[in-house]
């Protein structure tokens, strides 16, 4: 197990109703004037109201920023540093998902910068002070009301990247109530639950010594998607299942179910290739990746693949030949993905040609972040590799 610190973990508010709460936790961090930011997407507008109400109820005022799109965009970060700039604004809300939120920890960034907010996920700056932000969760997926992180792409050079392990990144506070998530659509549910379970994988496939807790406790994790995921996709209104999956999902993302562990996270990094390129939803693009990801590393620690087939799902282990548990588990995963109607392919969601030229330019743009041009901190991988999983998985 590693040395590690454990803090900063936002204020947790979880229960029916517990958006009601906004206005007075917003006052609690510092805020009198408050920039709004969401999707506006139809569903949520009536959380938009309601929010704006409980803010005048406490005496805030507030401006408001929507058009957050999945996989966010640099250029509504910007937009969003000068709304704040021109209105005053102390202090950020956000009203969404994963999307929102990167994008709200961009803007908390940049207001408070002096230079262009992209230096932070490029590695050329580190923030040293942000505006108190706020979250009200609407999915259940990324964990970003929990993480460090904020994920966001490009436009203008076609790259999508992350400014990673920063403690101010942190929300102040996330609200949860499960019942915000009841209207997601079946298949947002199901990448929402894929992205959760592709959180758990990274973490568990560890080359870190004595993580006996955090196994179990990432197993666990497993447990609860492989049971209440297949309930929310078909049950959209199942309070238990959404809760569920609402809970884990910030968990593990934080660090309380991988305690002492350094993962992989090279399925996450490859697939925000795919993301960046075909514009899909991050989650069912891990649902496609993590399996031909496995399928490529797995012969170099057979006994730790084999035993995740046994801890996420039961897998009886063959300890005459170990590779065939390896193997039953991997499969496992790609049935419960196919289970959730996510896809296996990339051909799956994008029906027309795919070169040569473009799988390995995808490879060539991984940010590779200084490690001798290899990404994955369990099983280093090359460009080469990057591009041979790309084509098996077409």
């Amino acid at each position: 197990m590693t040395d590690f610190e454990l803090r900063n973990i936002p204020d947790l508010i979880f229960g029916r109703g517990a958006e009601g709460r906004c206005g007075e936790l917003m006052k609690e961090i510092g805020g009198s004037k408050v920039l709004i930011h969401h999707a506006g997407e139809a569903f949520v507008q009536p959380l938009i109201r309601q929010v704006k109400g409980l803010l005048q109820q406490e005496g805030l005022e507030y401006v408001e920023l929507g058009g957050v799109v999945p996989n966010p965009r640099l250029s509504k970060i910007r937009e969003g540093i000068q709304l704040c700039r021109d209105q005053g604004v102390d202090s950020i809300l956000a009203v969404g998902g994963g999307s929102v939120i990167d994008s709200a920890k961009g803007i908390a960034m940049g207001v408070v910068y002096g230079g262009d907010v992209w230096d932070f996920y490029c590695g050329k700056a580190v923030p040293q002070e942000i505006l108190p932000l706020g979250v009200i969760s609407t999915f259940a997926g990324t964990g970003s009301e929990f993480s460090r992180a904020s994920v966001v792409t490009n436009e203008e050079n076609g790259l999508k990247r992350s400014a990673d392990d920063f403690d101010l990144m942190r929300p102040r506070f996330a609200i949860l109530n499960p019942e915000l998530t009841l209207t997601v659509p079946p298949m947002q549910t199901a990448s929402g639950a894929a992205d959760i379970m592709s959180h758990l994988c990274e973490s568990y496939f560890t080359a870190t010594k004595d993580v006996y807790l955090s196994h179990k406790l990432l197993a666990a994790g497993m447990h609860t998607v492989l049971k209440n995921a297949p309930i929310a996709v078909r049950q959209p209104n199942h309070y238990g299942a959404r809760s569920a999956l609402m809970i884990v999902a910030p968990f593990v993302i934080s660090g309380l179910l991988r305690l002492g562990l350094v993962g992989d996270w090279a399925c996450h990094l490859i697939e925000h290739e795919m993301s960046t390129e075909w514009d899909i939803p991050h989650g069912a693009g891990l649902a496609v990746i993590t399996p031909v990801w496995m399928t490529y590393v797995y012969r170099q620690n057979i006994p730790l693949f084999a035993k995740f087939a046994v801890d996420a799902f039961g897998i009886e282990y063959d300890f005459e030949h170990p590779e065939r548990t390896a193997l039953d588990g991997i499969s496992a995963l790609r049935t419960f993905f196919d289970s959730l109607d996510l896809p296996a392919r990339i051909r799956d969601f994008h029906k027309g040609d795919i070169s040569d030229e473009t799988l390995r330019a995808m490879a060539k743009r991984i940010a590779y972040y200084g490690k001798e041009n290899t990404i994955g901190e369990t099983f280093l991988l090359s460009e080469e590799d990057v591009y041979q999983i790309y084509k098996a998985a077409l």
